[in-house]
């Protein structure tokens, strides 16, 4: 009964524009927040109401109206987090239309992405959002599941600053390892192959940077990003790609001009080297 009047609520309150467009950064979050605690609370009571799924669409086609207002309203950064958060539920839902409604849902995020969000930091921030929401997802069949996995990877590696590019394309690598489509039924993607192009992708713009201490701080973090696919048991990974990674960071680490950053990046790296040899046995 409490649920069915709080449905009614989030209807009333919407209806009424959340109040003008200065507010409604304020109202409709809360308002999408609670209509979504009441599809999760329809999914829970799936055994004993046998309309659950049609109350959960109805929700998440009003939840939309609540995004689109914000979307008129020209709140970007906050549209694009609650259309990825939106996503989300509506794959945890598994309703029989959560394809389709989730990629409704993802394909406004990046649609404001790539038309609204100009800021370098913050396309970093937003596609690495999507690439994050993206891995968790896992009613996507493969028919529209890579398509998205590519438009990920093509987003990163246009943004403006290299080591940004580097960053998100090193990112993308997930997708193609922990990633889930409906045909794997839950289980993760495991191309090795995929994730070794994006790392190579990622080490090839790294060494395209200009500034030398940006440049070794990209390999270290590259650096971990093999260790974690090796440690996972990505068979393209080997110990030689390590080793030529660590032989170029120790390379390149004395020209470092000394200070702050470069006192991190060198904690950093011994602190990678002292994990390898504690998990993986191999001393460089």
């Amino acid at each position: 009964e409490w649920s069915l009047e709080d449905y009614c609520t989030v209807r009333c309150k919407a209806s009424k524009g959340g109040g003008g467009d200065k507010r409604i950064q304020f109202t409709l979050p809360s308002l999408i927040f609670r209509a979504i605690h009441l599809c999760r609370v329809y999914h829970d009571l799936r055994e004993e109401d046998e309309k659950w799924e049609k109350k959960v669409t109805k929700i998440l086609q009003y939840i939309n109206s609540l995004l689109s207002a914000l979307v008129k309203a020209e709140y970007w950064d906050l549209s694009l987090r609650l259309y990825l958060q939106a996503s989300l539920v509506c794959d945890a839902m598994g309703i029989s239309n959560a394809e389709t409604v989730g990629y409704e849902f993802m394909s406004h995020a990046f649609a404001i992405y790539e038309e609204e969000v100009s800021d370098s930091k913050a396309q970093l921030i937003a596609i690495s959002l999507i690439v994050a929401t993206f891995e968790r997802t896992i009613n996507f069949s493969e028919e529209n599941h890579e398509p998205l996995r590519s438009q990920c990877f093509r987003a990163g590696s246009k943004l403006l600053k290299k080591p940004d590019q580097c960053r998100a394309v090193s990112l993308c690598s997930h997708l193609y390892w922990s990633g889930k489509n409906r045909e794997g039924a839950g289980e993760p993607l495991r191309n090795a192959t995929k994730v070794l192009e994006c790392l190579k992708k990622a080490v090839r713009i790294s060494n395209q940077c200009m500034e030398p201490t940006v440049q070794v701080q990209l390999f270290v973090e590259l650096l971990n990003k093999y260790i974690y696919f090796l440690g996972t048991g990505c068979e393209e990974v080997s110990e030689s790609v390590l080793s030529q990674l660590v032989g170029k960071i120790h390379e390149d680490m004395p020209g470092l001009e000394s200070g702050d950053i470069t006192k991190q990046i060198v904690k950093h790296f011994e602190t990678t080297l002292r994990f390898i040899e504690s998990r993986h046995q191999l001393t460089f």
